[in-house]
């Protein structure tokens, strides 16, 4: 069914209801090639003029730090001012990826620029760097009305977060490494619940005018949680194929990513059972299996986030949400499975008891009894 089609249908409905009078008001669509076209012309754009800007002005600037910074913050500022312009669709298109190549190229100038003048060598080495790397992006998400504009500044407030985390975790904690499983598991779990409040409150979100700004903060928080599970999953991994020790290490703190997940899944499936008014037995079922498949799964918590996402994006009918679950699930499984840390018997036993635990539920998910629900 074309979009045309399903936005006829929902109309019909509508009226159906009494919501709505009247036909379908028109929409007009630019075509996907020239949309691509015109975003491709943005991006292009905007390299000749980084490239402009570096041989005039970047080459002058080079090692001086406070005007790398203000460069850096005037390159930010245009962007800002190039999506509040007024256009056609076909050239919003191209402004507005012209105006995100320039926003991400003023960043890095601005944390470089404000690294060299506070005698920053190394990027990676300064937990506080990274925490004003995240209010900066805090501040854009507000200040940038553009939608993508927005989930990248999301999303770039989580990852800089992690990285002062695992920075701030590091300096205590030998192998530097170790510090990573529980600290992106931590970020990934309070991600996760993020999105699961954005999804238990959209309705009213939506109702209060706020639904835009707070979507690509959710989808941020979703890609971030599910990132984050996968990096920790795949922490587990012999150390001789990451770092080329050729041993394998162990990474402290790893079942504290499956646990908070596993905590997550069980308080959303605890709250579903509430707004969908089911039985207590059906509840207690929902429970139990919720809890031991947290349990089976508590060294694999991509598996975990990957379900929560399935039943986030059945909730609300995401299919890209939907999309990213399975992957998470399946490549989850993959990495889980492939690590030399536990036996082979451990891990088909793991698995197998999953397996066995989802089919015994659906079994007796299917003596329960069944009722309309109204909501």
């Amino acid at each position: 069914m074309s979009d045309l089609q399903i936005e006829q249908t929902l109309w019909q409905r509508l009226a159906s209801r009494g919501a709505v009078q009247g036909d379908r008001p028109a929409s007009l669509r630019t075509p996907w090639p020239i949309r691509l076209l015109m975003g491709g012309a943005g991006w292009l754009g905007a390299l000749f003029f980084q490239v402009f800007l570096i041989g005039t002005v970047f080459a002058a600037t080079r090692g001086n730090g406070p005007a790398m910074a203000v460069t850096g913050a005037v390159m930010i500022g245009a962007a800002a001012v190039v999506y509040r312009t007024k256009a056609r669709e076909s050239a919003r298109i191209a402004l507005g990826q012209f105006a995100l190549a320039l926003s991400l190229g003023g960043q890095g100038m601005l944390v470089v620029g404000v690294a060299e003048t506070l005698g920053y060598r190394e990027l990676f080495g300064t937990a506080s760097l990274w925490l004003g790397v995240a209010a900066l992006e805090v501040l854009l998400f507000a200040v940038v009305p553009d939608r993508l504009h927005r989930f990248l500044s999301g999303l770039g407030v989580w990852l800089a977060l992690a990285l002062a985390g695992c920075i701030a975790l590091g300096d205590m904690v030998a192998p530097r490494w170790t510090a990573m499983p529980p600290m992106i598991g931590l970020l990934g779990a309070l991600a996760l619940a993020g999105a699961v409040a954005f999804v238990s409150g959209e309705e009213r979100v939506a109702a209060s005018g706020r639904h835009a700004p707070w979507e690509p903060a959710a989808d941020a928080s979703l890609v971030f949680a599910l990132g984050g599970m996968l990096v920790v999953t795949g922490a587990i991994h012999p150390a001789s194929i990451i770092f080329g020790t050729g041993r394998t290490w162990y990474a402290p703190g790893a079942w504290l990513a499956g646990a908070l997940s596993g905590g997550v899944l069980v308080a959303f499936a605890l709250a579903e059972c509430k707004r969908l008014a089911c039985d207590t037995r059906t509840s207690a079922t929902m429970l139990v299996t919720a809890i031991a498949f947290s349990a089976l799964m508590v060294y694999a918590p991509a598996v975990t986030a990957g379900v929560v996402a399935l039943m986030l994006a059945l909730r609300r009918g995401a299919l890209t949400w939907m999309g990213l679950a399975i992957a998470t699930m399946l490549v989850g499984f993959v990495w889980y499975y492939s690590t030399l840390q536990w036996t082979l018997l451990a891990k088909s036993a793991t698995l197998a008891g999953a397996g066995g635990l989802l089919l015994g539920v659906r079994a007796v998910a299917m003596r329960l009894p069944r009722a309309e629900v109204s909501r």
